[in-house]
């Protein structure tokens, strides 16, 4: 019963929106001795909109064209910007090793426990030493020295203190003074790519020539659209052709 319901629904909805288009009384939208009338009001409709649609293709991909240029454009001023903002301030990076005992060595610097302020990879001596305790010592370019200490044997009652052995901490010593080296060349790098970055962000920020030609064709595909002659012809004729169902019914007929 709901089924025959919802058909009968739908049949009325289609018949009140057929009438719609072709309105006045019943034998002007439904009877086959007025056929010819609405075949040619629905002939110029059926024009407007193939014209329509081929106009909303052609402004559609103007505007794909346009946003893809402008994406573009500001994808290439942002990567360049990430990186300036990297060269300047590259933070501590990713993790290298550690913590081995008090010191934890990332891609840019070392933090040492009990520190306030990561200590700078560049320029970094490390030296490990066995007497008369297991040590390591951090020492910056302005002569400023770090230390950490590690015992010589385990604490038997106490099994969950890190315990790392000379061979160990020598290796380490050696893993801090490489992040070190790979540090300073990567300022090396840094010192040379800055004013080329820079430079090349402001030749990107200047660069609006793709970008503005594709909002040009995007304005000239808009303007030639809304001005078609083809588009203001068929539109005359649908009119006539309303206006004659007018002349005919009393009712004018929606585009």
């Amino acid at each position: 019963m709901r089924t025959l319901l919802f058909v009968v629904l739908g049949v009325l909805a289609g018949t009140g929106w057929y009438w719609s288009r072709y309105p006045g009384k019943w034998i002007f939208a439904f009877s086959a001795a007025y056929a010819d009338e609405r075949s040619a009001l629905r002939q110029r409709r059926r024009e407007l909109g193939a014209l329509t649609k081929e106009a909303r293709q052609a402004e559609r991909t103007a505007q794909q064209k346009a946003d893809r240029a402008e994406t573009a454009y500001r994808q290439e001023i942002r990567a360049l910007e990430r990186e300036i903002k990297t060269l300047l301030d590259p933070g501590r990076g990713r993790l290298i090793k550690g913590p081995v005992g008090d010191i934890t060595v990332y891609e840019h610097a070392v933090e040492l426990a009990g520190q306030p302020a990561a200590i700078p990879l560049a320029g970094l001596k490390a030296v490990f030493r066995s007497d008369p305790t297991y040590m390591i010592d951090l020492t910056e370019p302005t002569g400023r020295t770090h230390r950490a200490k590690y015992p010589r044997r385990r604490d038997p009652d106490d099994e969950n203190t890190p315990f790392f052995t000379s061979e160990q901490l020598s290796d380490f010593t050696l893993d801090i003074l490489n992040a070190a080296a790979d540090e300073n060349a990567f300022r090396a790098r840094q010192k040379a790519r800055l004013p080329q970055a820079r430079a090349e962000l402001e030749t990107a920020r200047a660069d609006t020539a793709a970008r503005d030609e594709a909002l040009d064709n995007l304005r000239t595909v808009c303007a030639w659209q809304k001005n078609n002659p083809r588009r203001k012809t068929v539109l005359a004729e649908l009119d006539a052709e309303r206006n004659r169902w007018e002349q005919l019914t009393g009712k004018m007929p929606p585009r």
